[in-house]
């Protein structure tokens, strides 16, 4: 009796499961309706899926700034003041720019408000920052020429290092005139 309970199990499921339907037969008018679909177009794929980066803003000019133009050497104004006692005196980079007299080869004399160097003479117009062993000043030369000075003393107060790059000896014992 079990392999004709088995057996007719078989026969339901497999009734249940039943033919294809009519939809799902492939005919020659399926074949050809399939065949006259629209092609769809050539994507081209990017390597990097990721949107290009956004520009930067544009920042407006202030209505103030509009007709200014900008001086990319303009050095700020500074606070009135004097070049400090300590980096006061001759200086030279060689042995033969301590010589008594006037200044020469590659020495700077600094007194409380000038820098004189070979051939140019240079006022203090303002102390940008002043602190122990550092100093910064904008100095106004002949025919309004401006330039920042950073002095940085090192060495016990016998070093000079100028602008980051120019290192001066203090001059002992000479003195020198502008």
């Amino acid at each position: 009796m079990k392999p004709i309970l088995v057996a007719s199990l078989l026969v339901l499921t497999l009734a249940a499961c039943g033919g294809p339907s009519d939809e799902d037969k492939l005919t020659a008018e399926k074949i050809r309706a399939s065949e006259s679909a629209p092609e769809l177009p050539d994507i081209q794929l990017s390597e990097n899926p990721e949107p290009p980066p956004a520009p930067p803003p544009v920042e407006e000019p202030l209505a103030n700034e509009i007709d200014n133009v900008v001086d990319a050497n303009a050095v700020e104004a500074g606070v009135a003041g004097s070049v400090p006692p300590a980096f006061q005196g001759l200086w030279g980079v060689a042995a033969s720019d301590c010589r008594p007299g006037e200044v020469t080869g590659n020495a700077i004399l600094l007194t409380s408000d000038t820098m004189i160097s070979t051939g140019a003479v240079a006022s203090l117009g303002g102390v940008l920052a002043d602190s122990p062993g550092r100093f910064d000043g904008r100095f106004v030369g002949e025919g309004g020429y401006e330039s920042r000075e950073s002095l940085v003393l090192s060495g016990g107060g016998n070093r000079l290092t100028r602008n980051g790059s120019t290192v001066y000896q203090r001059c002992l014992g000479a003195s020198a005139s502008g």
